[in-house]
C-alpha cells in the first residue's frame, strides 16, 4: 500500500526525470555559438547590425532545425578565448578560425573553409593594380607590424607610413597624406561603406600571410554535430555571399601580391663575433682569413627616412615623442656611453612585453645601422 509520502516521492522522481528529458531535448535543439561581442563587421552582441558570423550562425542553426544561444568572449587573444569557451565545453561551435591546417587547436576540429578573407588595397576609384610593383613610388599606409608592413619594409623601392589604427589610415587617405593603404579587407570594406560613403576602391589581395579561408570550430567529441554544421554551411553559400555584400567585404578578384625574396645578402652564416667589424670569408686555400666586412657606412639621412616611415607612429616624427620613455632624443642621457649598443639590441631583439616588435631578420641590418646613425644626430 502506497503511503502519501511514497506518492510524493514517486511524483518528485517523475518530475525530475521529465525535467532532465526536457533539458536534454532543449540542448539538442539549441546550437551554442561562441563569438566576439564587439567585432564588427564579423560579430556584435548589441545593436541592429549583428555581423556576418552572427547572422550566418542564425542561418546555419535554422537549417539544422535549432535555435541559437550565444556565448560572448573577446577574441583579440584568440587562443585564450578558445581555452575559456569551446575547450571548456561552454559552446558547440566557434565562429570562426583560420581553416589552414597549420592552425591547430587541441580537442577541436574545423569545418572546411566557408569564406575567404584577406588584406586589401585601399585606393582612389579607377586605379588598377596588377601586382606589388604597382605600389612602388606610392606612399603606402600600413598598420604597424601587420604582414603588409613587414613585407614592404624589407624590400627596396617601397615607401610605407605606419599607423596604429585603421581610422588614422583613412584620415591620412582623406587628407592626401598617403596615396594608398594596405588594410584588413573586411574591416576596411565595412569602414568604407559605413563611414566613407564608399568613397574608396577596396581591392583584395592574395599571397603568403595575406589571407586565407575561415572555418567553424567544433569539439572533436561531436563529429555528428560537425557534419550537420558542414551540411548547413554548404546550403548557405548564397546567404554567405549576400552577407559579405551587406557588410561591405571586398568581393572582386584578388590581386596577386607575391613578393620576391629580398635581394639583400644574408650575412648570418658569415658574420664574425659581434662588434668585431670583420667578416669571415673563405680564402682560395683551405685556410680562412679575416677581412674587413664590405658593409656600407651607416647613412644617417637614409636612417631618418626609414625611421619616419616605419617607427614614427610610436616614437614621434624624428624621434620626438611626447612620451618620455619613447623619446629617442633621450637615449644618450638615459644609457650614457652604452646607448648605441642598447639601441641596436632593442631594435634587433625587440621588447615584446612593451609592444616593441623584433626586427632582426625582418629588416636589413644596414637599415638598423642607418637608423642608429640618425639617432646620433638628435641626441640631447
Amino acid at each position: 500500500m502506497l503511503t502519501l509520502g511514497k506518492v510524493k516521492q514517486t511524483l518528485g522522481a517523475v518530475a525530475l526525470l521529465a525535467g532532465a528529458l526536457m533539458a536534454q531535448q532543449a540542448s539538442a535543439d539549441t546550437l551554442r555559438v561562441c563569438t566576439d561581442p564587439d567585432n564588427l563587421p564579423f560579430s556584435k552582441m548589441e545593436g541592429t547590425e549583428k555581423g556576418v558570423y552572427v547572422e550566418l550562425a542564425e542561418k546555419v542553426a535554422s537549417r539544422m532545425g535549432s535555435s541559437v544561444e550565444y556565448v560572448w568572449w573577446l577574441s583579440y587573444n584568440q587562443r585564450k578565448a578558445l581555452r575559456n569557451t569551446i575547450m571548456q565545453n561552454s559552446c558547440d561551435a566557434y565562429f570562426s578560425l583560420p581553416a589552414d591546417d597549420e592552425y591547430r587547436v587541441r580537442g577541436v576540429n574545423k569545418t572546411p573553409g566557408f569564406l575567404n578573407v584577406s588584406y586589401a588595397i585601399v585606393a582612389a576609384k579607377g586605379q588598377t593594380f596588377k601586382g606589388v610593383e604597382d605600389l612602388k613610388n606610392k606612399r603606402v599606409a600600413v598598420l604597424h607590424s601587420s604582414p603588409p608592413h613587414i613585407l614592404l619594409v624589407t624590400r627596396e623601392g617601397y615607401t610605407t607610413t605606419s599607423f596604429v589604427s585603421q581610422e588614422a589610415v583613412f584620415e591620412a587617405l582623406n587628407k592626401g597624406e598617403v596615396d594608398v593603404a594596405l588594410l584588413w579587407g573586411p574591416s576596411a570594406g565595412y569602414e568604407n561603406m559605413k563611414h566613407e560613403q564608399s568613397r574608396w576602391q577596396i581591392t583584395p589581395v592574395k599571397g603568403e600571410g595575406l589571407g586565407g579561408a575561415v572555418a567553424v570550430a567544433v569539439p572533436k567529441s561531436k563529429p555528428e554535430l560537425q557534419a550537420r554544421i558542414e551540411k548547413a554551411l554548404q546550403e548557405s553559400q548564397s546567404d554567405i555571399q549576400a552577407l559579405t555584400q551587406k557588410y561591405g567585404f571586398p568581393t572582386s578578384a584578388p590581386v596577386e601580391l607575391a613578393l620576391q625574396p629580398s635581394s639583400a645578402a644574408v650575412h648570418t652564416a658569415r658574420v664574425a663575433p659581434q662588434k668585431s667589424g670583420f667578416a669571415k670569408v673563405a680564402a682560395s686555400s683551405k685556410d680562412t682569413e679575416w677581412l674587413l666586412a664590405q658593409a656600407d657606412a651607416p647613412d644617417a639621412a637614409a636612417g631618418k627616412v626609414f625611421f619616419n616611415n616605419t617607427c614614427s607612429h610610436c616614437h614621434g616624427t624624428n624621434g620626438a615623442s611626447p612620451v618620455s620613455e619613447r623619446d629617442i632624443r633621450k637615449l644618450k642621457s638615459r644609457y650614457k656611453e652604452n646607448w648605441k649598443d642598447t639601441a641596436l639590441t632593442t631594435i634587433r631583439n625587440g621588447r615584446p612585453d612593451l609592444g616593441m616588435p623584433t626586427w632582426k631578420g625582418v629588416i636589413k641590418d644596414q637599415d638598423i645601422q642607418n637608423v642608429v646613425a640618425f639617432f646620433e644626430t638628435i641626441q640631447k
